[in-house]
């Protein structure tokens, strides 16, 4: 197992782990500066094989969230609310490239969260570019109040799906108790082995310590998803240019659950990847060479 690379000191007793690839950029040799963001159950270790593919011509930084591998593991739903690790993003951004704006990259739980960062003061002059593998959660509560006030047939039936099958899940993993249960059995480490299997074609082979990370995790379904979902903010844009990197038969986010995105962003992007939801997993080179296009699209360095 890879030790980090440096430590960052976020808050009063949150210590994030930070692993980087690649050179820092320097004056003699300029390059741009990525930061990756992981989701749930997962490490910054997830993006090894995207970091390794966009390490020669970038830095790249990726970090294990609060509560995850070696970082510090604190519990309580009060700490994984979107402020805190939004706190936490900027702090690593501010230890890994002071001078310079960073290129954000999200997925998951990391894309959500990374689209409110956009809208935080600190954004502008840190952040040069998003790339998200997600709609923002008020995003997703908008798509579903849109299919309520004008339904259809074929609406209705998008909203029950996406209610009830793609996002149920995640409305399970808000319950108190019983999700931590299924944890703890190791039930829901074969449901994921399952999943990626069956959508992705690969083999599940979880983190040494995947159970006590996903427990601890729990709380950033229970801080923030019925919260936004069913009361999103009002439609405000951001001027940070966002691209949609869209995994085409992602079982959870499906494409559909994109279509208002560029309503969020003055400068806006999409494409599509032919992959499920583990697609930087499964796909890591089609991931670096839209990142990388993205980072040079929109270099600072």
């Amino acid at each position: 197992m890879r030790s980090p690379d440096l430590f960052v000191d976020a808050a009063p007793g949150i210590r994030l782990a930070v692993y980087t690839w690649g050179q820092a950029p320097t004056v003699q040799a300029p390059r741009e500066t990525l930061v990756l963001l992981h989701g749930f159950p997962d490490r910054a270790m997830f993006w090894n094989k995207v970091a390794c593919a966009l390490s020669r011509d970038c830095y790249v930084v990726a970090y294990d969230m609060r509560g995850c591998a070696a970082s510090s593991h604190v519990r309580g739903r009060r700490h994984y609310r979107y402020a805190p690790l939004i706190d936490d993003l900027f702090a690593v951004v501010k230890a890994v490239s002071p001078q310079q704006k960073v290129h954000l990259v999200g997925h998951d739980w990391g894309a959500l969260y990374g689209w409110d960062a956009l809208y935080d003061a600190r954004a502008t002059p840190h952040i040069a570019s998003f790339v998200t593998m997600a709609p923002s959660l008020n995003q997703i509560g908008w798509w579903m109040r849109q299919r309520l006030l004008h339904p259809t047939p074929h609406k209705l039936g998008q909203l029950l799906h996406q209610s009830l099958i793609s996002n149920g899940l995640m409305t399970f993993f808000a319950l108190p108790l019983v999700p931590a249960l299924m944890w703890r059995s190791g039930l829901a480490v074969r449901l994921f082995g399952y999943f990626m299997k069956r959508f992705e074609g690969l083999a599940y082979v979880p983190n040494e310590g995947v159970e006590g990370d996903a427990v601890r995790y729990l709380g950033i379904y229970r801080a923030n998803l019925l919260q936004q979902v069913m009361r999103p903010r009002q439609v405000t844009q951001t001027a940070i240019p966002v691209h949609a990197l869209i995994a085409s038969r992602d079982p959870f986010l499906p494409p559909r659950v994109f279509e208002g995105c560029h309503e969020w962003a003055t400068h806006y992007s999409e494409s599509t990847v032919d992959a499920a939801h583990w697609a930087p997993l499964s796909q890591a080179r089609a991931l670096a060479t839209t990142i990388g296009q993205m980072a040079r699209r929109h270099a600072v360095a």
